[in-house]
């Protein structure tokens, strides 16, 4: 016997509504553990299952009780009684556990056990005798039957018949019913006993006594035909043949009369009768005698003076005592009479008492029945209905009451099952809330992006029609610059006599020439800048840093282009000095110059053009910039909600297999046989997810809003 250390004696507390259940195989590994049993117990999950059941079994329970319990359950039926079961940090606590064998069809398929706390008396009880049997391998006064504590012997044996029971109430309805009818029975065969003895003595003493009586009678008469005759005339017969046939009938009726006597009691006219006969007798010797002596006269003399008198006394009293066996007959009629209405109301007493007792044992055992089943039938209704909360409270203790109890201990079941399920709602309920409430942020968010990427697009064309009009531009300024050339030439011939003075113009036309094709290089730049942003603005590669590069160089050339223009502009002012000295000179150029002044306008107007056009780049690249900007903004968000709906998705799958294993405490018909394997393989998918879930909480870097929704995120899952 596994024998499990430490011990601390301290017991741990269970209420009322606690219920411990496991399963486990054919060899008693555990392959299921609700999560109450889970925590009572002390151990984890992963080391439960696939556990042997005897990893909870205290030291202090004898090899008895196990012994039993196993017996029990190889015989198919099932094991009720207190057990004490240690924890792991080596605590106990006190259960009244039911443990029967798992049927799918006639196959036992492994075994099941429900445990609730067991009442106080009933530990003290047990503690006591467990005690007794541990230490001296049996107890003297009690023993164990599929787990009930019962006393040995007689007093045992009393002790289960209490009428608490319905068996007992059953039976003891039966041995009534038994008893009365032995009872009735016994009176009915005393009866026709009695009675049957009444017809012997009335036989015996009634027609057997006045036969002999009768026969006496006849026989008197009979002698007296012989005797009387041969008296009268002696000659007439044969003395000695007539002596002869007279002592026959003489020992006849003397054999009578004595058969007669035995069968009545004595009495004075019993004696009176006997006298007279006696008498008579002694006469009819005598007549007999004096006959064979040839002696007539004495013969006579007998016959008148002994024999007739005394014959008329015997028919006399004769009658009076066939009259008195008539009355005796009577008598012992009225008395047979008088006991068979006794005797029926006797039995009508019984049959009544009887009935009144079988009524009031059936009225006691069906209401007791109808109670506990209405109690039943209540209990099963709320269950039925969804009230697990109700409990039916009258409690007997027959095998209804134990039927209650069961019920009670379903009903607690069940309302740790569903408990166990509702916390797992619970947490599964806020979970679908978030991935909805993040879902539809994603929703929104996917829908800001496009709206963003939509408008980047737009700045993309309107910025590639912008590059499209400062090519042409240019290209147009290009061609004016070639007339003003032309122009320039057709008129040298006409300012040679200025040649001095307009040599300086034609110097600092020079320079203004090449600061227009700095400014030419410039605008050239700009369209070249313009295209590397709208690359940069595609690639949008490194958040944004190559942007930061173009807007310098943009800068960098815008401020080149103001200092040409100041310089130009000193240029234009020096030349205006030279050209008012040398204005007699140049009035013949005058048309000339007009012309070359409006094509230097045409070609200034062209470059504020391209300068605005250059602005309009620069801000429809600052446009895309804060457009991709918050596109990645938004990016990163959404992948923050991504990974934070898979975690809860993974959490989902978690608690799936959760409330898997709170549902796995029900098995349905054609599931396979107990198996560790199973047990062992759904505790390590379990794992997995469990596992899964960790790993997935959200992680991210990023811009600001990024880490913002990453902290938020983190509180929301420290909630869930």
């Amino acid at each position: 016997m596994r024998n499990n250390q430490p011990v601390t004696q301290q017991e741990y507390p269970l209420t009322e509504e606690t219920v411990l259940i496991s399963r486990s195989d054919l060899k008693g590994n555990v392959t299921y553990a609700n999560p109450t049993f889970v925590e009572v117990s002390g151990y984890s999950r992963d080391e439960l299952i696939g556990a042997p059941h005897n990893l909870i079994r205290h030291p202090d329970m004898p090899e008895a009780a196990f012994a039993d319990l196993w017996k029990t359950l190889k015989s198919g039926t099932t094991w009720q009684g207190l057990v004490k079961n240690r924890r792991k940090n080596g605590d106990h606590y006190w259960v009244h556990a039911t443990l029967a064998p798992l049927r799918d069809g006639d196959r036992i398929v492994g075994y099941t056990s429900v445990r609730r706390k067991a009442s106080p008396k009933a530990v003290a009880k047990a503690e006591k005798v467990y005690a007794e049997m541990r230490e001296k391998g049996k107890s003297r006064h009690y023993t164990l039957v599929r787990g009930a504590i019962r006393r040995k012997g007689l007093t045992g044996i009393i002790s289960r018949f209490k009428f608490t029971s319905l068996r007992a109430k059953l039976i003891g309805m039966v041995l009534a019913a038994v008893l009365l009818l032995g009872v009735a029975g016994g009176l009915g065969i005393y009866g026709l006993m009695a009675s049957g003895e009444r017809l012997t003595t009335l036989s015996r003493s009634g027609l057997d006594n006045v036969a002999s009586l009768q026969h006496i009678e006849q026989t008197v008469g009979q002698v007296l035909e012989q005797l009387e005759p041969a008296v009268r005339n002696p000659r007439s017969v044969e003395a000695d043949e007539l002596s002869e046939a007279l002592a026959v009938r003489l020992d006849n009726l003397q054999a009578r009369w004595e058969d007669y006597q035995a069968h009545e009691d004595a009495s004075q006219a019993l004696a009176s009768f006997g006298s007279a006969l006696d008498n008579w007798s002694g006469g009819v010797e005598q007549a007999t005698t004096a006959l064979v002596d040839g002696n007539g006269f004495g013969a006579y003399e007998a016959l008148n003076d002994v024999v007739l008198p005394n014959a008329r006394t015997l028919r006399e009293q004769a009658s009076q005592l066939v009259e008195n066996e008539r009355t005796t007959a009577a008598d012992m009629l009225a008395e047979a009479e008088q006991g068979r209405q006794q005797m029926l109301v006797a039995q009508l007493v019984l049959v009544g008492l009887g009935a009144l007792i079988m009524i009031g044992l059936s009225v006691l055992i069906l209401k007791s029945i109808m109670r506990s089943l209405a109690g039943a039938r209540y209990v099963t209704f709320q269950i039925a209905a969804g009230n697990l909360a109700a409990r039916e409270r009258r409690q007997t203790g027959d095998e209804l009451g134990e039927l209650l109890y069961s019920l009670d201990t379903m009903r607690f079941s069940l309302s740790g099952i569903v408990g166990d399920v509702e916390n797992r709602v619970s947490v599964v309920t806020p979970a679908i809330q978030q991935i909805a409430a993040e879902n539809e942020e994603l929703a929104s968010r996917t829908e800001q992006q496009a709206s963003s990427l939509q408008e980047t697009a737009s700045s993309m064309e309107e910025m590639t029609s912008t590059v499209q009009q400062n090519t042409d531009n240019a290209r147009q300024a290009s061609e004016l610059a070639v007339q003003n050339a032309k122009s320039t030439q057709e008129t040298g011939e006409q300012m040679q006599q200025l040649v001095e003075r307009m040599q300086r113009i034609a110097q600092s036309a020079e320079k203004m020439t090449e600061m227009i094709s700095v400014i030419d290089g410039i605008a050239f730049q700009t369209n070249i800048l313009a295209l590397n942003a709208s690359v940069e603005a595609a690639r949008a590669g490194e958040h944004g840093r190559g942007f930061a590069v173009v807007a310098s160089e943009v800068r960098n050339l815008a401020g080149r282009s103001a200092e040409a223009a100041q310089e130009i502009r000193r240029m234009i002012d020096s030349t205006t000095q030279e050209v008012t000295g040398g204005r007699s000179a140049v009035e013949v150029a005058e048309k000339a110059i007009d012309s070359v002044m409006r094509q230097a306008s045409k070609v200034s107007e062209l470059m504020e053009s391209i300068s605005t056009a250059s602005s309009e780049q620069s801000s429809g690249i600052g446009q895309i910039n804060s457009a991709i900007a918050e596109m990645d903004d938004v990016t990163q968000q959404n992948a923050t909600k991504v990974q934070s709906i898979a975690a809860s998705a993974d959490n989902l799958s978690l608690e799936a297999f959760e409330l898997a294993n709170v549902v796995d405490a029900f098995r349905l018909e054609g599931a396979q046989e107990e198996s560790t394997k199973i047990a062992r393989a759904h505790l390590e998918r379990m794992n997995q997810a469990t596992a899964k879930t960790t790993k997935s909480l959200p992680n991210h870097s990023a811009t600001t809003k990024g880490r913002e929704a990453e902290s938020d995120t983190a509180d929301q899952w420290d909630e869930f």
